[in-house]
């Protein structure tokens, strides 16, 4: 499963984790962006990551076009984008608390059987001809539930297999990762739809989160510390969150990725409309425009970690500018080869924003309070954008997708300013 031979580590010892403690598992000394592949830890989970977010993407592709070609309806798209967020609110912080209490391995594989038998519920319903919204909305729940307590601690499971001085290496490794199952996923999914159908596309899917269950069976990580008093998730989220408040840095870091989030981000759920209305390219181009957003994420996620000290403050906010006007520009494309090229650079602004906000937040972030903090982002990043694909969707049943996704791009310019002039703290982070 290791994506980097063992054999070229070999000759190099291993260091000491960020707390101090010598780690386990540790392969010889690297540089630059690729630092986090000398943990095998990593490496195994970042193997079993690649697998299973190509399964994902497939999924995501494929329900698209299942709701899409039931109800013909962007509304619903943008509807059953927002259904996972209704756990993931009151879920989401209280699993921030439980990771940074229990062992986040043993959470994550409850998780991701969970989000295994979900995908089969979905390949089985599709299979047997008998699928329709409501089993779509229900199982989406059960998708978000599941998602709310996954992904804090598989989050703050890649500080523990790598320590903070590897950190921005394995996020963006991971952001590589999620980026390149964007080009495989959505490519495969949109050749598998006219051969296997959906339900093939869910089945692979679910098969695929084995690859991470055997990832996390065979790591080896270092003890968590036992907390100094018994769990209470009360006092654990306002902790969480009067931290997240006096540290101004993570304020206004979580500040932008809301927003972001909220205002950019939804044009992903709204895609198959662009594809099929906008377009006219059908689920094949589908593929390609999540792909090419894909290629251009990777592009930026890997350049945010090759960035040198003292820039990265800087990078992120004038990314934060230069994608959502690039959005703009894709809102008004009607050429399929253009417009390709445009999304390219979209997916590459998002990829260098979200790649440098989530290894800062965690760079950042004193231990004790990783799982809380990590909550939190995840439920302004995910939770913005479920929330902006809803509101998006509903707003284009009365005008259209590209004016809608435009004005929200537009918007987040304007913000994306404000911020670039007002956040200098932000602005100045190494």
């Amino acid at each position: 499963m290791n994506s980097v031979p063992e054999p070229v580590f070999a000759q190099i010892p291993p260091a000491n984790t960020a707390d101090g403690r010598r780690s386990p598992d540790r392969a010889p000394q690297g540089g630059g962006t690729f630092r986090a592949l000398r943990h095998r830890s990593f490496r195994l989970y970042w193997s079993g990551q690649i697998v299973s977010q190509v399964g994902t993407w497939m999924q995501i592709v494929a329900q698209g076009w299942l709701v899409y070609r039931l109800t013909d309806s962007p509304l619903m798209l943008g509807l059953v984008t927002f259904v996972p967020l209704l756990p993931v609110v009151p879920l989401s912080l209280v699993a921030g608390v439980i990771s940074d209490r229990v062992p986040r391995r043993r959470l994550l594989l409850v998780t991701e059987t969970v989000l295994l038998l979900q995908a089969l519920a979905m390949a089985v319903l599709a299979w047997l001809g008998i699928v329709q919204i409501w089993h779509v909305i229900v199982l989406s729940l059960v998708l978000g539930a599941a998602a709310a307590l996954e992904q804090p601690a598989r989050l703050a499971l890649v500080a523990d297999t790598v320590g903070k001085e590897d950190l921005v290496s394995a996020v963006a490794l991971n952001a590589a990762v999620y980026n390149s199952a964007r080009i495989v996923g959505p490519s495969l999914a949109g050749l598998l739809l006219a051969w296997i159908g959906e339900a093939g596309c869910f089945a692979l899917n679910s098969a695929s989160f084995l690859a991470v269950i055997l990832a996390l069976l065979a790591m080896r990580l270092p003890a968590l510390a036992k907390p100094g008093s018994r769990l209470s998730v009360g006092t654990g989220l306002a902790d969480g969150f009067r931290y997240v408040w006096r540290t101004g840095v993570i304020r206004g870091l979580m500040i932008i990725i809301a927003l972001a989030s909220l205002l950019t981000l939804p044009y992903i759920a709204l895609m198959p409309v662009f594809a099929k209305d906008v377009l006219h390219a059908g689920p094949e181009g589908l593929g390609f425009l999540l792909t090419g957003s894909g290629i251009g994420a990777i592009v930026g996620a890997l350049g945010a970690a090759s960035l040198p000290a003292g820039h990265r403050g800087k990078w992120l906010v004038w990314s934060n500018v230069v994608g959502p006007l690039l959005l703009v520009v894709f809102c008004l494309s009607r050429s399929t080869p253009a417009s390709l090229a445009i999304i390219v650079l979209v997916g590459a602004g998002n990829a260098v924003r979200q790649t440098l906000a989530s290894s800062l937040v965690q760079i950042i972030a004193q231990e004790q309070y990783r799982g809380r903090v990590m909550s939190l982002f995840y439920l302004l990043s995910n939770g913005m954008q479920q929330a902006g694909a809803l509101g998006m969707g509903a707003a284009a049943e009365w005008t259209s997708v590209p004016l809608t996704v435009g004005v929200g791009a537009l918007s987040s310019v304007v913000l994306g300013i404000l911020i670039l002039w007002r956040m200098t703290l932000v602005r100045r982070q190494p």
